[in-house]
């Protein structure tokens, strides 16, 4: 089986696009904004699935690449958010993408098949543009 690995070229066209509602950027993964990786999963998972590009800049989308450890240990921390604070928890995928200086790490989550999902506080978030949005209401995700 042959898996097709993300090019550079292409990853640097995603960043050049901006955050979008299916792609989203983080410059690391760390205790502070572990909760909002977490809650952007969820909102991904009640909309229409998407992906999270750690190692790239919120804001301005150029890239710092994650060092080969950094990315070892952001591939294992976003399986265990993904396991541990999306409720029901979701698989994702992962893929470390080589750039110069280092690795880009682009977790992909899909779209739900059992909503809706909720964070550890037991919120239901979905995609609004390039944010999150709670949702007060079940139908909301009709």
């Amino acid at each position: 089986m042959y898996l097709r690995i993300m090019t550079q070229e292409e990853l640097l066209e995603i960043c050049e696009l901006a955050e979008q509602g299916k792609a989203q950027f983080k410059e690391r993964i760390t205790k502070e904004n572990q909760y909002d990786v977490a809650c952007e999963m969820v909102a991904m998972s009640n909309y229409q699935g998407g992906s999270l590009f750690i190692g790239v800049v919120d804001k301005g989308g150029t890239l710092n690449a994650l060092s080969y450890q950094e990315a070892q240990d952001t591939d294992s921390l976003l399986t265990t958010l993904a396991s541990q604070m999306v409720t029901p928890g979701i698989l994702i995928g992962i893929e470390n993408v080589k750039v110069d200086g280092g690795l880009i790490v682009v977790a992909t989550i899909a779209e739900g098949k059992i909503k809706p999902y909720h964070d550890t506080k037991g919120i239901i978030w979905i995609k609004n543009g390039i944010d999150k949005r709670r949702v007060f209401e079940n139908q909301e995700l009709a």
